[in-house]
C-alpha cells in the first residue's frame, strides 16, 4: 500500500473537503495557479462562500475581476456572501461589471448596515436578490436610518411575503436607533418592537419561509432585544407562514395583548386567521420585564396552549417545544 506524504496525493473528495474550510478568497489566493488540478477543482467543483471583510481593500477590485473571469468560464456562481459594511457590498451589486457574477446568490449575511440600505440591496438593485436568496441573516448593528423612519417595518413586512421567491431561512436582529451622543445613549429604548402592521393591512401574501429566527443581540456596552407582541405573532405573522417548520423567538412580550383580547369576541386559541402549520421546532422566550411570577406562568400557559391545543396545528410534528429554555411538550 502506497503511503500518502503530500497534500496533492489525496483524492479529489478529500481535497475538496479540506477546501471547504477556507473562505473562497483565501482558497483562491493560496491554491489557485499552483497546479492545473487545483485550478480545475477550485474553478468547477468548489462551493463559493465569500466573507468580504477578509479581502484587503487594496486587493478588492482585483479579486472581483478575477472572480468574474473565473465564473464566466465555469458558471460556478457564488453561493453566499458575508458583509460587515455596505461599501464593498454596494460595489459588487451596483457595478454593471459584477451584476451577473452575483446574480445567483443563495445566502447573504449582513452586519453594520442600516435597514433602508438593506431594503435597497434586496429589492431595488438590478441583481434582484429577492428572486434568488434562500437564506438571509441580519446579525449585528442593524438599525433604522433615522429615529422616525419605518424602515424596519417596511423591510420585515416585505421579507415576509411572496416577493421573496426562494427564501427559506430568515434570521433578523435589530438595535434601536442612536445618534451616538451621550444623552441619546441613556434615553434610548432597549427594545425594537416588531409590529408587522403591513401584514395586517394587505391581503395575504404567503411566504415560503421554513425557518424564522428573531434573535437577541448583546455586546459589552448594552443589551437589547428585538421583540414581538404575542398578538402580532399569532394574528399577523403566522398566517403568512404556511410552510414554517422552525420558529425561534427570543423575546415575546404581552404589553398590548390584554386590552386587545378584551375587544375580541373569540379566544386566541380558536382564531380562524391562521393557516394549518406543521411546526417541528418551537423555541420562545417570554420577556420578563415588569412581569411577576403569576404573569409569567399565565403567559407561559397562553403560549403553550396556543400551539398545543390549536386544532389547526398537527402537534404530532413538533419535536422540540421550549418556553424560556424549558421543555413544555
Amino acid at each position: 500500500m502506497t503511503s500518502i506524504t503530500k497534500f496533492e496525493q489525496l483524492p479529489n473528495e478529500l481535497i475538496l473537503m479540506c477546501f471547504s474550510y477556507f473562505d473562497f478568497y483565501y482558497l483562491y489566493d493560496i491554491f489557485y495557479c499552483l497546479n492545473q488540478r487545483f485550478n480545475q477543482l477550485i474553478q468547477y467543483q468548489t462551493k463559493i462562500h465569500i466573507d468580504l471583510s477578509l479581502i484587503p481593500s487594496r486587493k478588492f477590485l482585483t479579486f472581483c475581476f478575477q472572480l468574474k473571469q473565473l465564473i464566466t468560464t465555469s458558471q460556478n456562481y457564488p453561493l453566499s456572501i458575508i458583509a460587515y459594511d455596505q461599501q464593498k457590498l454596494n460595489l459588487i451589486l451596483e457595478d454593471d461589471l459584477f451584476q451577473e457574477t452575483f446574480s445567483k446568490l443563495k445566502s447573504l449575511t449582513l452586519s453594520n448596515i442600516d435597514t433602508k440600505t438593506i431594503y435597497s440591496i434586496i429589492f431595488d438593485k438590478p441583481v434582484k436578490l429577492y428572486q434568488s436568496l434562500e437564506r438571509f441573516s441580519l446579525l449585528y448593528e442593524i438599525s433604522r436610518e433615522d429615529e422616525r423612519s419605518d424602515d424596519i417595518e417596511r423591510l420585515c413586512s416585505n421579507l415576509i411575503s411572496s416577493k421573496m421567491k426562494s427564501l427559506k431561512y430568515l434570521k433578523i436582529n435589530f438595535i434601536p436607533y442612536s445618534t451616538g451622543c451621550e444623552y441619546d445613549w441613556y434615553r434610548r429604548s432597549d427594545y425594537v418592537y416588531l409590529e408587522f402592521v403591513e401584514l395586517e393591512k394587505r391581503e395575504k401574501s404567503l411566504s415560503h419561509l421554513e425557518t424564522l429566527i428573531i434573535e437577541n443581540i448583546s455586546d459589552d456596552d448594552y443589551y437589547t432585544k428585538t421583540t414581538i407582541c404575542f398578538h402580532v405573532l399569532i394574528e399577523y405573522l403566522l398566517p403568512c407562514l404556511p410552510k414554517l417548520k422552525n420558529l425561534i423567538i427570543n423575546s415575546i412580550h404581552f404589553e398590548d395583548y390584554e386590552w386587545r383580547q378584551q375587544d375580541k369576541a373569540s379566544s386566541t386559541t380558536t382564531t380562524n386567521s391562521i393557516l394549518p402549520l406543521n411546526l417541528k421546532i418551537i423555541q420562545v422566550c417570554i420577556n420578563s420585564d415588569n412581569n411577576n411570577q403569576d404573569d409569567m406562568e399565565k403567559y407561559t400557559n397562553l403560549v403553550r396552549n396556543f400551539f398545543i391545543n390549536n386544532t389547526l396545528f398537527d402537534v404530532t410534528t413538533i419535536k422540540i417545544f421550549k418556553i424560556n429554555n424549558e421543555n413544555v411538550l
